[in-house]
């Protein structure tokens, strides 16, 4: 009888991490889908409006109506900068690595996205090389940083968030810290979908979640995952420390 209500736990444990995964890449597809209707959707139509608006602008100057093309000319710098935004939420929507860049130049990117569209600092400290992180570590650990860094600004109404990616004890360790108001008491029975799916991002990949409030104020995300096995060192392999 227990070996029987043992093998069901198993095959429920079984059947919920399998359900996990699904809607991890359901909500990754869609992520996809939405980043390329923003740049060849949005964008093509932002850029084809400041064209129009840019032309607007050349032929009331020519008519002597300097006031109205002045106007044109700043909603043309109001439709560029709107359209570099744009393209930049796509790509932080996209997936990582197109470049190259991997997790920790994506994260880097999502630092200065942060610095130039919203009033917060943002910072991005990479105290380890992950040379040898597979590319669904990579973009687990993307997206919770993507989630976390979005709670602290929406809710959190955070102004400074300071992203670490460092090796600790043979462990990988990503936090995100910020200074905002903190966690709601009862932030665990609130049911936000961003919460539970990052806590689903940090199983798939074998690692663990903590939130915590800070003690000199807001909170800390911090993933704690389990790094590749790697040669011995003393035969010239193995992931670098900075």
């Amino acid at each position: 009888m227990l070996l029987e209500q043992s093998e069901a736990s198993i095959q429920e444990v079984s059947r919920q991490e399998v359900l996990e995964r699904e809607i991890l890449q359901i909500a990754d597809r869609e992520q996809q889908h939405i980043a390329r209707e923003l740049h060849d959707g949005l964008c093509q139509s932002l850029a084809g409006v400041a064209a129009l608006t840019s032309a607007l602008s050349r032929s009331l100057a020519e008519d002597g109506q300097p006031g109205p093309a002045a106007a044109a000319d700043e909603i043309v710098r109001l439709l560029n900068e709107t359209i570099g935004e744009t393209r930049d939420f796509a790509h932080g929507l996209g997936l990582i690595g197109r470049n190259g860049a991997g997790v920790a130049g994506e994260l880097e990117s999502l630092a200065r996205n942060i610095r130039q569209t919203r009033r917060a600092s943002c910072t991005f400290t990479p105290k380890w090389r992950c040379l040898d992180l597979g590319d669904e570590t990579q973009t687990h650990l993307l997206r919770i940083a993507q989630e976390a860094v979005r709670n602290a600004l929406a809710h959190g109404r955070a102004k400074q968030i300071d992203i670490c990616l460092e090796c600790i004890d043979g462990s990988g360790v990503l936090s995100i810290r910020d200074n905002g108001v903190g966690l709601a008491d009862d932030y665990r029975n609130q049911g936000g979908i961003g919460l539970n799916t990052m806590d689903y991002r940090a199983r798939a990949i074998g690692g663990s979640l903590a939130l915590t409030r800070r003690p000199e104020g807001g909170t800390a995300v911090v993933c704690a995952f389990p790094l590749p096995q790697t040669p011995d060192p003393r035969e010239g392999h193995g992931n670098a420390l900075l």
